[in-house]
């Protein structure tokens, strides 16, 4: 019995962590997560600055605030139109039967989403003239902490509501 170990351990190399590479995939695996992290947890801001504070720092007028505004709405515009139209051309992609180049056509739309949800993004931060505004408040519409004195904010009719029950308890 004796032999056949020895004959065997030199023929076939039954060491699997040698096969794969188990340190190297380890170490692979240790990187990708922190490249994901990186990624996906937001980096904090090294200073808070007011809308204001910035616009002095850039030396920006309220007519260039207009004119960003204006431009980014445009591109917000475009790049929703341009995701519609290759959505459309990957479904007919899709249904003459050229997969490839439909999931291709996919990813293009999703890009150019990508870019309108940046724009629309900025351009939310403007019109609120809040810097570092976060996607809840995007979804929400709505910046959650008090307002300057030159900024209207629109109440929704449940937060009225609400303010006039508690009004009337007091």
């Amino acid at each position: 019995m004796g032999i056949f170990k020895k004959v065997s351990g030199r023929l076939v190399d039954v060491r699997v962590d040698k096969w794969m590479s188990w340190d190297y995939l380890g170490e692979t695996a240790d990187r990708f997560k922190v490249l994901f992290l990186d990624i996906v947890i937001p980096k904090k801001a090294s200073s808070a600055e007011t809308f204001e504070e910035a616009m002095q720092r850039l030396e920006l007028t309220e007519e260039d605030i207009a004119d960003r505004k204006k431009e980014f709405t445009r591109l917000f515009y475009f790049f929703i139109i341009l995701a519609m139209a290759i959505v459309g051309y990957a479904l007919y992609l899709a249904f003459t039967g050229t997969l490839v180049a439909s999931l291709i056509a996919f990813c293009l739309a999703l890009y150019a989403l990508t870019q309108a949800f940046r724009f629309h993004f900025w351009l939310f931060q403007l019109r609120n003239r809040k810097l570092g505004c976060t996607i809840k408040e995007w979804m929400n519409s709505r910046v959650y902490e008090a307002p300057t004195q030159d900024l209207a904010v629109k109440s929704s009719p449940k937060d009225v509501a609400r303010e006039n029950v508690k009004k009337k308890a007091k």
